[in-house]
C-alpha cells in the first residue's frame, strides 16, 4: 500500500487507522459523511459524503464496517483494481507485521487496551497503539510506534475472529451486537453462537489467550486452548481493595506473591477487574512488574469513561460511554463512591440493542436518584418501533419500579437539568451517541 482513501475518516477506529498509516508514509485521503474533529486534525485532503468522484490515484479502498461492498465508492474501487479491505482486514494486516496484543470484549476493551498502552510506555517499549477512544498518554486515539503493537479488536465485527496476535485478551462476552431474527447487518452477529464461534477463532489464533477465571462463557471457549486466566480462581488476583471515590487501591498478587500495591486515578470495581486483564496480558508479554504497577498509576483514564467536564449550579457533571445495561450499572455504582445524590442522562445506543435490553436498562438504571430519557441514538438503523418509543417505554419501566424517570428530546432535557442542578448531587451523561455533547453544552454554555 503507498496510497490509500479510508472512507469514514471521521469515525475514532477509522481516524485511528489512517493516522497509523500516516506513520508507516502511506498517502492517506479520505471521506465522510461528516467531517469533523478527528478527520481535519490528520491534514489531508477529507471530502463530504460518499462519491465515486473521491478516488484518485490511490491503490487500496479501507472501508468501514457499516458500509456495504455494494456502495457505489466501492464498487467504483473495484471496477478501477483497487485493493479493498474492511476495516478489520486492515487492522489484522497491520498487528502481523510485530509482535502484537489485542483486548476484545462486550465491556472494558477500551480501558483495559489504554491501561495496556500506559503500561507498555513505562516499559519503554515504544508501543504502536490503537485505541476505539481518546487517551491523553498516546495522545488522542492512536500512537505510532516502533515497538509491539497494541489494538484494541472490536468484538462487534464478525471479522475480528480473524485477528491475530500474541496475547490475545477478551475482558468478557455478553449477547450483545446480535441481529434480530431474520435480519443481517455487516455490524452485527447472526446469532450468540455466531458471536461465540467468533470470539473462539480469536482466542485460538493468539499464542495466549488472557480471559476471567470468573466468566463461565469465555472459560468454555477458551476451553483447551494456551490461557491464563485473572480474577479470584486464576493465576492474578486483587487483595485488599479499596474503592476510593477518585480511583482505587488493591494488592497486585501473581501466583501467592504479592508484586506490590496498584493504584488506579479512575474509580469503580469494574476498573480493578480492566486493570487485572491489563496486568496479565503485559506479564503474558514478559514485562516486569515495576512497569505494570507504575503503568496502572499513570493510567489517566480514557475519554469519556466517567470523565469529568465540570460544574453547573454546584452539581458535579460526569460523561461516560456506557450504552450496555452491564455498563450503566458500573457506572453507577462507581458514581455512588462519590457520596452525592445520583441523577441521569441516558441516551440509549442503536435501536436493536434497545429493543433487546430495554428491561435490562430499566433494572440497571434504578440505581440512580433520577432519570431522564433521551430518544434512542438509532445510529442508522431502522425498527418496528420509533427512537422516541423505545425511551418512554425505558422510562415508564422505571416509573413503574418507583425511579423517578421522565422521557424527554435533548433541548428539554438539557433544559430541565440546568434548571434543576443544585449542590450535591452528579449529573450522569451516559450513552455512546451525541448525549457526550449535552454534558459539555450543560456545563460551558450558559
Amino acid at each position: 500500500m503507498k496510497r490509500v482513501h479510508v472512507m469514514g475518516m471521521e469515525g475514532v477506529g477509522m481516524s485511528a487507522l489512517a493516522k497509523l498509516l500516516q506513520g508507516e508514509g502511506v498517502e492517506v485521503t479520505g471521506c465522510d459523511l461528516r467531517p469533523g474533529r478527528r478527520a481535519q486534525a490528520l491534514g489531508v485532503p477529507v471530502f463530504p459524503g460518499h462519491d465515486p468522484a473521491h478516488l484518485g490515484q490511490e491503490d487500496t479502498l479501507v472501508v468501514p464496517t457499516p458500509i456495504p461492498l455494494d456502495h457505489p465508492e466501492v464498487r467504483e474501487a473495484q471496477r478501477r483494481g483497487m485493493r479493498v479491505l474492511r476495516r478489520m482486514e486492515l487492522l489484522a494486516h497491520l498487528l502481523a507485521q510485530k509482535p502484537s496484543l489485542g483486548v476484545t470484549g462486550t465491556h472494558g476493551k477500551t480501558t483495559t487496551t489504554g491501561m495496556l498502552a500506559s503500561i507498555l510506555l513505562a516499559a519503554g517499549l515504544d508501543p504502536w497503539v490503537l485505541l476505539g477512544g481518546e487517551l491523553s498518554l498516546l495522545p488522542g486515539n492512536a500512537r505510532y510506534g516502533e515497538g509491539p503493537r497494541l489494538a484494541e479488536v472490536d468484538e462487534s465485527d464478525p471479522l475480528f475472529q480473524g485477528v491475530r496476535v500474541r496475547v490475545a485478551v477478551a475482558t468478557n462476552l455478553e449477547a450483545d451486537h446480535i441481529a434480530p431474527p431474520g435480519q443481517k447487518a455487516p455490524n452485527y452477529h447472526g446469532s450468540l453462537e455466531e458471536l461465540e464461534a467468533a470470539m473462539r477463532g480469536f482466542l485460538a489464533g493468539a499464542e495466549v489467550a488472557v480471559v476471567p477465571a470468573f466468566d463461565p462463557r469465555l472459560l468454555a471457549l477458551s476451553e483447551g486452548l494456551p490461557r491464563r486466566l485473572f480474577g479470584q480462581g486464576g493465576e492474578l488476583w486483587a487483595e485488599e481493595v479499596r474503592l476510593e471515590p477518585e480511583g482505587s487501591r488493591f494488592l497486585l498478587v501473581h501466583r501467592g506473591e504479592a508484586l506490590g500495591e496498584a493504584r488506579l486515578r479512575v474509580p469503580g470495581a469494574h476498573n480493578v477487574r480492566n486493570a487485572l486483564a491489563a496486568a496479565l496480558a503485559a506479564l503474558a508479554f514478559e514485562v516486569e512488574k515495576e512497569a505494570i504497577l507504575e503503568g496502572l498509576a499513570r493510567f489517566p483514564g480514557v475519554g469519556r469513561r466517567f470523565q469529568r467536564v465540570g460544574q453547573v449550579r454546584g452539581a458535579l457533571v460526569v460523561d461516560d460511554y456506557a450504552h450496555h445495561p452491564t455498563e450503566v450499572k458500573a457506572t453507577l455504582e462507581a458514581a455512588s463512591l462519590l457520596g452525592l445524590r445520583v441523577r441521569v442522562l441516558f441516551q440509549p445506543h442503536r435501536l436493536f440493542r434497545t429493543l433487546e435490553l430495554w428491561e435490562a436498562f430499566v433494572e440497571a438504571l434504578q440505581g440512580a436518584e433520577e432519570v431522564v430519557v433521551l430518544p434512542v441514538y438509532a445510529a442508522g438503523e431502522r425498527a418496528n418501533l420509533s427512537p422516541e418509543e423505545l425511551s418512554q417505554r425505558i422510562a415508564e419501566g422505571l416509573l413503574a419500579r418507583g425511579t423517578p424517570a421522565r422521557f424527554l428530546c435533548q433541548e428539554e432535557a438539557l433544559t430541565y437539568a440546568r434548571s434543576t442542578a443544585s449542590p450535591g448531587e452528579v449529573w450522569l451523561a451516559l450513552g455512546a451517541g451525541d448525549v457526550t455533547e449535552l454534558a459539555w453544552r450543560l456545563v460551558h454554555e450558559g
